[in-house]
């Protein structure tokens, strides 16, 4: 049977290191902002919005290992982690104070 102490992993969610994204260059956060984050949330982008000038080619290859070595990655932990709280059979047990 698998037991997990909330106390524990309430602790080490607060004690875990801030996500950070790694540094990127004026071209690839263009990307991530305007293009990738609407995106994600769901937003359309238009072509017509996109500042084709602010990017090379480079930046797109770039945005795109971001993507799968950390932003999929992260994901697939977080989905790894919800998935197996999500299973864990609930204990009953009894509290007695004196």
């Amino acid at each position: 049977m698998v037991t997990v102490s909330v106390k524990q992993l309430v602790f080490a969610i607060e004690e875990a290191d801030a996500f950070k994204l790694p540094d990127m260059n004026r071209g690839t956060r263009y990307l991530y902002e305007r293009i990738y984050g609407r995106l994600s949330e769901g937003r359309d982008v238009r072509l017509s919005e996109v500042d084709f000038g602010s990017f090379e080619v480079d930046d797109i290859d770039s945005i795109r290992e971001l993507y799968s070595e950390t932003l999929e990655e992260n994901v697939r932990k977080a989905d790894s982690l919800a998935h197996i709280l999500q299973n864990i059979p609930p204990h009953t047990a009894v509290s007695a104070f004196v």
